[in-house]
């Protein structure tokens, strides 16, 4: 008898019930029995179209005599059974089932592969899984150091310099999603070793932002870190970070005046202070952020460049949903209708790109159709709506060289951002 992992999936019908008949089918398979069942979680459809619905996942634990290509043929039945059309590319279905792990084979096949590629990286795969499955979750991510203390982390890179090793850094705030993980697959395709800081940094935040409800969960994160590459998770605390009495903050000027910043103060001298320590601490050779965050990285950019810090910024291209929506960790806070509208976003910055590239140079004309189809949303509220020059984040009036378009908007009452640069 071999123990397995499935993954169940729904986005199309009465979900619940799908995912119900397709469990009752599988126990009665032959002398096959679902040991345990993860509850029932939504989650927002991957790489599909816009309007495509949400699906129900779960994750279910068996027992079978069939080997893995039998179990794969019955599971492929009892999907056809179920109203499961064949169609290329993504569509929804009313049934999804997945073989995640097969005992302890690895199958490599072109219609089969076990354990299920990525499997980790998958948040809708990873959270009903982590409910019946703890310890193979954790198994995931053991050769992965984690560390909590400043003097462990320096040691640990101190022995990595003295083998003259290499060290890509991705600095973030956990809550992991594809677009952190992206920067950390590059991290650890340049670099012989990459260093991920997991650390919700409480002086970047207002009085009135979410530092507390912030989403924290460092075990999902460490595996989600773990299956892009990452060596080792640094992972202070507040107290490790800022001691009592601590009294030093890093300040850029200029390009902090515009933006996030006028609406969020003192954002960049907690974003500027929190990534010199860990630059001081980690001493990459080059450190990755998102381009989403795009004065973010020029902050930063600036800030190493004026403190002559030993080490190359690199920033990567935005990853975004099928929809256009630049992933975030906040993209989790909006409701269904929500995450439609806020799709919004990008159609906005396409529109104005659009406008630019047919000879369009007035920047006012192109904010005006930006703010037009934002509002169509009645969930949109528009924090601003701009047009600047790339280089020094100052507003333009007419459009010459390499510029920024960018935004922020809440959609209900989550904040947030998006950008894109012209030539």
């Amino acid at each position: 008898m071999a123990v397995c992992y499935l993954g169940l999936g729904s986005n199309l019908g009465n979900r619940r019930k799908f995912i119900r008949l397709a469990l009752e089918r599988v126990g009665a398979l032959e002398k096959t029995k679902v040991i345990k069942v993860s509850q029932l979680y939504e989650t927002e459809p991957q790489g599909f179209i816009a309007a495509s619905p949400g699906f129900i996942n779960a994750a279910a634990k068996i027992s079978t005599p069939l080997s893995a290509l039998k179990l794969l043929k019955e599971l492929k039945a009892i999907e056809s059974e179920l109203g499961r059309k064949k169609f290329k590319g993504l569509r929804s279905r009313p049934i999804d089932l997945d073989i995640l792990f097969y005992g302890n084979k690895r199958i490599s096949l072109p219609y089969l592969k076990v354990p299920h590629p990525r499997v980790t990286e998958r948040d809708f795969v990873l959270r009903p899984l982590k409910d019946i499955a703890g310890p193979l979750i954790k198994s995931l991510s053991a050769k992965m150091k984690v560390i909590s203390k400043i003097s462990s982390m320096r040691e640990f890179i101190r022995a990595q310099k003295i083998k003259g090793r290499t060290i890509g850094f991705v600095p973030t705030m956990g809550a992991l999603h594809q677009g952190h993980l992206s920067l950390i697959r590059q991290a650890k395709k340049d670099n012989d070793r990459c260093v991920v800081s997991i650390f919700v940094n409480p002086i970047q935040f207002g009085p009135k932002e979410d530092y507390k409800k912030y989403p924290r969960d460092l075990e999902r994160d460490s595996i989600l870190a773990r299956s892009a590459g990452c060596d080792c998770v640094f992972f202070p605390d507040a107290g490790e970070m800022y001691p009592e009495n601590y009294l030093t903050y890093v300040f850029v000027e200029k390009i902090t005046d515009c933006l996030c910043a006028r609406l969020r103060p003192g954002h960049f001298k907690g974003v500027t202070t929190v990534v010199s320590k860990l630059f001081n601490i980690i001493g990459p050779d080059i450190a990755y952020f998102g381009q989403k965050d795009y004065q973010q990285a020029l902050v930063i950019k600036k800030m190493a460049e004026d403190l002559n810090m030993p080490l190359k910024i690199k920033v990567m291209p935005t990853i975004r949903e099928s929809d256009g929506l630049a992933m975030s960790s906040r993209n989790a806070y909006l409701s269904a209708q929500e995450r439609l509208d806020a799709a919004v976003l990008h159609q906005a910055l396409q529109k104005a790109k659009e406008m630019i590239f047919q000879g369009e140079r007035n920047s006012r004309k192109i904010i005006r159709e930006m703010r037009k189809m934002i509002l169509k949303k009645k969930s949109a509220k528009i924090d601003y709506a701009l047009v600047a020059d790339a280089r020094t984040l100052v507003p333009v009036n007419v459009i010459r060289g390499k510029t920024l378009i960018a935004l922020a908007a809440r959609i209900g009452k989550t904040r947030l951002i998006d950008n894109m640069v012209v030539c």
